[in-house]
């Protein structure tokens, strides 16, 4: 029951430890998916990435409307609950039990697509500010270390696009 309540990620985690003992020295293939995200966002421009950041927080607000139209059903049927009241008096009870079993069944598809677009949402989101923080790094970086003639070295376009991860701490 205790795994079970810790997630996805620990799950995750859990299969890529049984997968790995040890760390792997290149990369890991279950995070392919991730990565090319990250490459493309690292390969973007920083205007680019900036409205596209903007344009997830911008979901980010607006997945809340798949629960309230959700929540909203409830209260049109108490709106026409009367009405509601004769036609489900006049039906066979499977009828009414097919029903309510396809409307939960639809609520519940609801949830799962609002929870699914929320992870994803977040994922770009993390991805997006990662890579706007590396890009913002690589341009500080050179006007910190100036070199002695006055001329800061300019990184190469290669490192300018490289998306770089927080360094891992604990034990993997």
């Amino acid at each position: 029951m205790q795994v079970m309540m810790r997630g996805d990620v620990d799950r995750f985690y859990r299969a890529i430890r049984r997968e790995h003992p040890e760390p792997p020295p290149g990369p890991i293939r279950h995070l392919d998916h991730v990565r090319t995200i990250a490459d493309y966002y690292a390969r973007l421009s920083q205007q680019e990435r900036l409205l596209m950041l903007a344009w997830a927080r911008k979901e980010e607000s607006g997945i809340g409307i798949i629960p309230l139209a959700l929540s909203a059903i409830p209260f049109f049927g108490l709106i026409v609950s009367a009405r509601l009241q004769e036609v489900l008096n006049r039906l066979p009870i499977w009828q009414v039990f097919v029903t309510w079993l396809l409307f939960g069944s639809l609520v519940l598809l609801g949830f799962y697509v609002h929870q699914s677009q929320k992870a994803w949402t977040a994922l770009h989101i993390t991805l997006l500010e990662q890579a706007i923080a590396a890009a913002e790094a690589a341009q500080s970086e050179p006007a910190q270390a100036g070199a002695p003639d006055g001329d800061p070295p300019q990184p190469s376009p290669e490192d300018a696009r490289r998306l770089t991860f927080p360094p891992e701490t604990g034990v993997h």
